[in-house]
């Protein structure tokens, strides 16, 4: 069951032994190199793939001050006769929502790619349930490892495993893990609108907790993004039988107050919508539909 996982962090704790030297001039001469003037202010798909010695944003990071959830699933079932939980949790259908994505890079290797790691933490949290005393009702960790291509300006080509689990003991235990194939393309719009569409296939390693997972999840994800620079973000998330979109921007365009095409890395005004199953992994096979508003930082 953890062997994705176990390969994952034994892979993030060896010595880089592959990476390139860096030199300020051979970017230019890669294939896989990314030419930063080809792109207006915020990042595009190539650049968020462009090996770099910090910490960079992954997925989405977003802070949900509330999030109403139509149908929360008060006992939890799974095929699994060891993960049935025997009374109600008492859940109210409001809470908090936040993600915190991040990637870094393990090696390069010289205009042949690079490998990175990569670790998501998606919480659910019951502030407003004082009856329960305002527990985390799940924490969703997904380490992984990607090796990621970049052809050209305008698409990436990444390799991943992956292993998500909320970290519980039985009965409310989850995980699973995949292998995936996931290209990208960027088409722009114009010199500050892009629109990027990434789709992933994976396959299901392990998949014991949950032996039916992937009938609700399914083996593909379709995300679609419209990005304006300083102005809208727009992100459509698809799977077999779910979906889910954000929409964040800065405060003043959501006033309708005209697009600050300078501004980057601005905290945004942030709307989700989910509709399905499996936004978080406790309930992945009860279908329900959220709602929710906080605070995002841009990709």
């Amino acid at each position: 069951m953890l062997g994705i996982s176990v390969t994952i962090f034994i892979t993030a704790s060896l010595p880089i032994q592959a990476k390139a030297e860096k030199q300020s001039d051979s970017s230019s001469d890669s294939p896989f190199s990314t030419n930063s003037s080809s792109f207006s202010s915020d990042r595009g798909l190539a650049q968020e793939w462009e090996p770099s010695d910090s910490f960079m944003a992954y997925k989405q990071n977003y802070f949900l001050a509330f999030l109403h959830s139509s149908d929360p699933d008060q006992i939890p079932t799974s095929p699994n006769p060891f993960y049935q939980v025997q009374h109600p949790l008492q859940l109210q259908d409001k809470e908090v929502k936040f993600q915190i994505s991040l990637k870094h890079l393990l090696a390069e290797y010289k205009g042949a790619g690079a490998l990175w790691v990569g670790y998501t933490q998606l919480a659910f949290w019951q502030l407003f349930n004082q009856s329960t005393g305002q527990p985390f009702r799940e924490v969703v960790y997904e380490p992984e490892v990607i090796y990621s291509l970049r052809p050209d300006n305008f698409s990436i080509l990444n390799f991943g495993a992956v292993h998500q689990s909320n970290g519980d003991a039985a009965p409310f235990e989850r995980s699973w893990n995949r292998l995936y194939f996931e290209p990208g393309i960027q088409i722009n719009k114009s010199s500050d609108q892009r629109i990027i569409l990434q789709m992933r296939w994976w396959i299901i390693e392990d998949k014991n907790d949950n032996p039916d997972i992937g009938d609700y999840q399914g083996f593909r994800e379709l995300n679609l993004r419209y990005i304006q620079d300083g102005g809208w973000k727009i992100n459509v998330m698809s799977r077999i039988l779910s979906t889910q979109l954000d929409i964040a921007a800065p405060l003043s365009v959501w006033m309708l107050q005209p697009v600050d095409r300078s501004s980057r890395n601005t905290v945004d005004f942030h709307l989700q919508y989910f509709n399905g199953y499996g936004e978080g992994l406790l309930e992945y096979n009860q279908s329900h539909t959220s709602l929710g508003v906080g605070l995002s930082f841009p990709f």
